[in-house]
């Protein structure tokens, strides 16, 4: 407890030393990694699949005072995903193979988020809101066949809430976390939404 005491002292003054969020609106880009959780009736078990999002984006935080702001922007998400042990008998999604050995997807869309940013000091900062996906198209690989198929079913929209925490240096740098948790069913026929832990890097050009 004593070393997690300490370890915080030094970041709190780490951050007041090197930064001070003093623009009304800043712009910047972002990479995002995020493991996928699925859930649902139409599900995988968790273990039989491997399921990832990275996400490269233009970001705005539009300031309300020099400790609020929304943060906002758009992204491009590239979506990957490979399946094994597939004795689901219900299916996953659209996809009814009892065969899911080898079997991948691969997909796009466009992810905008509409997070509440509050700076509890001059770096470290918790956000909350929500994040949608505006989804392009799904490919999906059976492996035993050998065959790419669209993905018809997938849904236009997918929409998330959550939050997290992360800390901005004073020359930009910015380094965050989040989860966030799906509302919505990720296709038209079947029980299947998700979930995300993202890890983020990202860079404001003009944050001082």
């Amino acid at each position: 407890m004593k070393k997690l005491l300490a370890i915080a002292v030094f970041l709190m003054a780490f951050s007041n030393a090197f930064a001070d969020f003093n623009k009304p609106n800043i712009f910047g880009i972002y990479l995002d990694e995020a493991t996928v959780f699925l859930k649902g009736d139409n599900a995988p078990d968790f273990g039989d699949y491997s399921y990832s999002n990275i996400v490269l984006s233009f970001n705005a935080l539009i300031g309300v005072n020099n400790r609020f702001g929304i943060h906002t922007g758009a992204g491009l998400l590239i979506g990957f995903a490979n399946y094994v042990n597939g004795d689901d008998d219900t299916g996953f999604g659209t996809h009814y193979s009892n065969d899911a050995e080898d079997d991948a997807s691969f997909g796009l869309a466009i992810q905008v988020p509409a997070m509440a940013r509050f700076y509890v000091s001059n770096a470290f900062f918790f956000e909350a809101g929500a994040t949608i996906d505006v989804n392009l198209f799904e490919q999906y690989y059976y492996g035993a066949a050998g065959e790419w198929e669209s993905v018809d079913e997938q849904k236009l929209l997918n929409v998330e809430i959550g939050g997290g925490l992360g800390f901005t240096l004073g020359f930009g740098l910015e380094f965050s976390l989040k989860y966030t948790h799906g509302l919505t069913n990720m296709y038209e026929h079947g029980d299947v939404s998700n979930s995300r832990l993202v890890v983020g890097i990202g860079y404001w050009f003009n944050y001082k």
